[in-house]
């Protein structure tokens, strides 16, 4: 098992984990470096920047990975992508400032062919976070179809993919600042994590395809602490969701410093709330799932921790499956 791990730290960069040793190896250093995509043809794909976002690709060296393009991704706080079907094309996120979503064209140079700016205003439920609309994550459904969740607007936009460019052909709303922040998929159901209230949604694919899902909802962590969206002093916000395949799913709490852990029905969508474990810090910023093993990113503790071991990455940010 290989681990890529990103730390967001003065100096950045990417670094490889064994996922059972004591030690991890900086293969570059780039930084301000908040996500990472491994792509199909061995290359990395790696997102940073605050209000003038960038995006990298990286290529493998004798000694690890090189710098090899950098373009602009033209939004700030750009914090996720994903292939789009045909493999020669990415979708990016821009979260800050102009919330926009890009299709990127790999080949022969990373270059923006496509910009949608999403001018809607905010769900303002949660008045400092939803005053705009802030595309969060991209999850791509099939051959034709993407999801982005917009924590800003309180809504899942559906994307038609055709002919190399992305169409916004519909929505669905989430429940009133539940800020929809990370997206997955099991069987049948979209899950996923409502960062302002503190919550893990569920809804059939088919009934969130059509814009009107009657959201179940279940708690993301037991803890004594608040969601944004009912204020406090002392809050939690779910971050990362993975799912399992026997429909085990993980969320991350940060703030709570937990891993709530639930199950959902691939077809009904139903949520079963399990329990939550410690996580190893109190903000578990990225989770991963390798082989049914959970690999967790405390943001706080300088740590990455599996179930075979642990190691110390300054400030890691985001988990990817290593070469």
């Amino acid at each position: 098992m290989s681990v890529l791990i990103v730390s967001r730290s003065p100096e950045g960069g990417l670094w490889r984990w064994d996922g059972s040793g004591a030690t991890a190896e900086m293969v570059v250093q780039a930084p301000d470096t908040a996500f990472a995509l491994p792509l199909p043809d061995g290359r990395v794909l790696t997102l940073g920047g605050a209000e003038e976002g960038r995006l990298r690709l990286l290529a493998r060296t004798a000694a690890g990975y090189a710098v090899t393009a950098e373009v602009a991704t033209q939004g700030g706080e750009p914090c996720h992508a994903a292939v789009l079907p045909g493999g020669r094309h990415v979708v990016v996120v821009n979260y800050h400032l102009e919330g926009s979503v890009l299709v990127l064209a790999l080949d022969p140079e990373p270059r923006v062919v496509q910009r949608l700016v999403l001018g809607d205003p905010g769900a303002g439920v949660v008045v400092d976070r939803q005053e705009a609309a802030h595309p969060h994550f991209a999850l791509v459904v099939d051959e034709s179809t993407v999801l982005v969740s917009d924590l800003g607007c309180d809504r899942i936009r559906r994307f038609a993919w055709r002919d190399e460019r992305l169409e916004e052909v519909g929505s669905c709303a989430t429940p009133a600042g539940s800020g929809p922040r990370h997206l997955a998929r099991h069987g049948g159901a979209v899950v996923v994590s409502a960062e302002l209230s503190d919550e893990v949604l569920a809804a059939p694919l088919a009934d969130v395809l059509a814009g009107d899902a009657g959201w179940q909802v279940a708690q993301a962590s037991s803890r004594s602490l608040a969601s944004a969206r009912d204020g406090g002093e002392r809050l939690t916000h779910p971050g990362e969701i993975v799912v399992a395949p026997d429909g085990r799913v993980h969320v991350a709490n940060r703030g709570a410093g937990t891993i709530g852990q639930l199950v959902v029905d691939g077809e009904t969508a139903r949520l079963t709330w399990l329990g939550e474990i410690d996580a190893a810090g109190v903000w578990p910023q990225h989770l991963l799932l390798m082989n049914d093993d959970l690999l967790i990113a405390a943001h706080d503790a300088d740590l990455v921790v599996g179930p075979r071991g642990q190691v110390r990455v300054p400030t890691p940010v985001w988990l990817a499956r290593g070469a």
